[in-house]
C-alpha cells in the first residue's frame, strides 16, 4: 500500500484552501511506513503545489514510554542546503533524547539528499493526558525554503493503576469500590486469577467491588489488565482476607494546636474532633494519632520502645491489622510495643513496615507531636511547643521551626510520623490521623 504524507507550512487554514498536488510533486512515503513504532496516516493528505516540507504526520499521538520515530523530507531539490531545526515544549518532548528546544543540530537536506527521509525520535516527558506543538523551521540560502510550521502531539499515558498495590478486606463485610485511574480509553478489563468469592471486576472500567464471602486469605497477587485491543497495561495488586481489620484515615478538617474543645486535654479534644469528621466511616471509634509531654498519650519514653510496657493510652496495638480507611490499603501491623522499629527514618525490621501512605492523595500535614529520628516515637519534648502545650495552645509560636511536631501523609517512613528537623507554629493549621480503637 502507498502511503502520501504531506504537510504545507505555506498553506492557510492548514489544508482547508488547499488544491489538490498534481501526481508528479508527491513524495511516497514507503521508508516512514517501515519505521517501527510510528503514527501513520492511511488516507493522502491533499495539498497545495506550493507545499516545501513533507512529514510522517501533521496530528501525532504520542505515547508516554514509547518513542517515535517521526520522518520528514522536501518536496522539491533545493538550490542551497536546507536546516530543518524543532522547536518545542522542553517540558513536554524530547527529540534524539534532548530537551535543548530549539535543537541545536538541525537536520540538513541537500541537492543529493533532498527526497530521502530522515527521522527524529519523539518521547513524551509527561505522564498524563496532554497536548503541544511542534514547531518546523527551514532555512537556507534559497528563498523557496525559508519557512515555518507545525505538527500537533498529543500526549498519552497508557497505564491503568488503584490507589494503593496492598489491599487487606474484612470477612463479610462490603469493600471500598476499588476505582483505578485509567488514562487511555479502554474495551475490555481482566483479572488473573479469580478474585475472592464475593468479589467482582468490572469489565468496562476495571472497579473492584462486593463483598468478601469467603474464608480468610493471604496476601495473593492478582493482575488487572485493561486494553483497547492495540494498547494495554497491567497492574498487579494483592488482596488479603482477615476476620478483622482496623481503619485509619486523616480528617477532612484542619486545626491549630489547641486541640481540647469542649474535652478536658488536647488528645480526648483531638478524639472527639475524629469522631465528629467528615472522613469518619460510618462505623467505629477512633482515636488521634498524637503523643504528649505530660503522659497523657505516649508510644514509647525510649527508642523504639526498648524497655516493656512504655505504652500509655497508645492507639495501635500489636498484630492488628490497619488499613486506610477510604479504600482499605494495608498500612501496617505493629510489633509488640504497637510501633515500626526505625533505623535511619526507615523501617526496615520485616514485617513492620509500612505498605501505603496515610492518605493516597495530595500531601497533608497533620499533628504528632514525635520527637526526630535516633529518638524514634518518643515524644518532642525540647520545648514545651513542641506539643503545642500537650495540644492545648493555638498561639502563634515564636519562633515557628519549634513549635508542634507534624508528619506527612504522603510517606511511608518515619517521615510520616515526623517530617523533619523543625516543627511549625501552634497557630498552624493541620489535620489529625484517626486510628480505629
Amino acid at each position: 500500500m502507498r502511503f502520501s504524507l504531506f504537510v504545507s507550512f505555506l498553506c492557510l487554514g492548514w489544508f482547508l484552501s488547499c488544491n489538490q498536488v498534481s501526481p508528479r510533486d508527491e513524495l511516497l512515503f514507503t521508508l516512514v511506513n517501515g519505521l517501527n513504532p510510528i503514527n501513520i496516516t492511511t488516507s493522502s493528505v491533499s495539498v497545495g503545489s506550493s507545499a516545501k516540507i513533507n512529514v510522517s504526520s501533521t496530528n501525532i499521538l504520542l505515547k508516554y514510554g514509547t518513542p517515535q520515530n517521526f520522518g520528514i523530507s522536501l518536496v522539491k531539490e533545493p538550490t542551497a542546503n536546507v536546516d530543518i531545526t524543532f522547536t518545542f515544549t522542553n517540558t513536554k518532548l524530547t527529540i534524539n533524547g534532548s530537551g535543548t528546544s530549539p535543537t541545536p543540530t538541525p537536520l540538513t537536506f541537500t541537492s543529493g539528499n533532498y527526497n530521502v527521509v530522515q527521522t527524529v525520535s519523539l518521547d513524551s516527558t509527561i505522564q498524563t493526558l496532554d497536548s503541544s506543538t511542534l514547531t518546523i523551521t527551514a532555512t537556507s540560502a534559497d528563498p523557496f525554503y525559508n519557512t515555518s510550521g507545525t505538527v500537533s502531539i498529543s500526549h498519552q499515558r497508557i497505564y491503568l493503576e488503584y490507589t494503593g498495590n496492598a489491599f487487606i478486606f474484612q470477612q463479610g463485610v462490603s469493600i471500598p469500590s476499588l476505582t483505578p485511574s485509567i488514562t487511555f480509553v479502554i474495551t475490555n478489563c481482566s483479572v488473573t486469577p479469580a478474585l475472592p468469592a464475593g468479589l467482582s471486576l468490572n469489565a468496562s472500567n476495571c472497579v473492584i467491588s462486593g463483598t468478601p464471602t469467603g474464608g480468610t486469605q493471604p496476601a495473593t497477587t492478582y493482575a488487572v489488565t485493561a486494553t483497547n485491543g492495540t494498547d494495554s497495561d497491567t497492574h498487579n495488586i494483592t488482596i488479603q482476607i482477615e476476620p478483622t481489620v482496623y481503619k485509619v484515615f486523616v480528617t477532612a478538617a484542619t486545626f491549630d494546636g489547641d486541640l481540647r474543645g469542649a474535652a478536658a486535654d488536647g488528645p480526648a479534644g483531638a478524639d472527639l474532633k475524629c469522631g465528629a469528621d467528615a472522613n469518619k466511616p460510618s462505623t467505629g471509634s477512633y482515636k488521634a494519632m498524637l503523643t504528649t509531654d505530660g503522659g497523657t498519650r505516649v508510644a514509647c519514653t525510649t527508642t523504639n520502645c526498648t524497655a516493656q510496657s512504655e505504652n500509655t493510652y497508645w492507639v495501635f496495638v500489636e498484630n492488628r491489622y490497619y488499613v486506610r480507611a477510604n479504600d482499605s490499603a494495608s498500612l501496617f501491623t505493629p510489633n509488640s510495643a504497637g510501633i515500626l522499629p526505625a533505623s535511619s527514618s526507615i523501617f526496615s525490621t520485616a514485617p513492620y513496615t509500612m505498605s501505603e501512605f496515610f492518605d493516597s492523595g495530595a500531601l497533608k500535614t497533620f499533628w504528632t507531636g514525635f520527637a526526630a529520628p535516633n529518638n524514634y516515637w518518643q515524644v518532642a519534648s525540647l520545648q514545651v511547643t513542641n506539643t503545642c502545650s500537650n495540644w492545648t495552645s493555638g498561639s502563634v509560636t515564636p519562633t515557628a521551626s519549634e513549635g508542634g511536631r507534624v508528619g506527612n501523609s504522603n510517606a511511608n517512613d518515619y517521615t510520616a510520623f515526623r517530617n523533619g528537623p523543625n516543627g511549625v507554629s501552634c497557630s498552624s493549621l493541620n489535620h489529625l490521623v484517626c486510628v480505629e480503637q
